[in-house]
């Protein structure tokens, strides 16, 4: 069994059809790609986040010393302690800072001079002659 021939037109509309499945699938995982940067972009914020401490004041033993003019008498109250209360925290928005990178310098040093030393080294040759270099 012999499968037919296409027609020319067949094959090209079947190519086309091919070509159509692809670009939809190119595109929509390009859409995808784009909602899920942007949704990640919006949901990273640079924020720092400061809490301010309850802090309480107390002078223990202190006393308020009031004088009258009219009468000369003087009146000695206590003083009570000064309680402030802050727990909520607050958040301070920033924006983030542009670092610039800078161009790096370079730095010739002139190298310094080494004295030169050399070894002389002598060989003998069976004659009994010696040679140094």
């Amino acid at each position: 069994m012999v499968p037919t021939e296409r027609t020319p037109q067949q094959r090209d509309r079947r190519f086309a059809r091919v070509r159509r499945f692809t670009q939809l699938i190119f595109f929509g995982s390009c859409a995808l790609s784009a909602v899920l940067v942007a949704a990640e972009a919006s949901a990273v914020k640079p924020t720092t986040t400061v809490t301010v401490p309850t802090t309480t004041t107390s002078v223990p033993g202190a006393t308020t010393t009031t004088t009258s003019r009219a009468h000369d008498t003087t009146t000695t109250k206590p003083t009570t302690s000064t309680t402030v209360h802050s727990s909520t925290p607050t958040t301070v928005r920033t924006t983030p800072t542009t670092v610039h990178k800078s161009t790096p310098t370079t730095v010739y040093t002139t190298p310094t001079t080494a004295p030169v030393t050399t070894t002389t080294v002598c060989n003998s040759t069976p004659s009994g002659h010696v040679i140094c270099y």
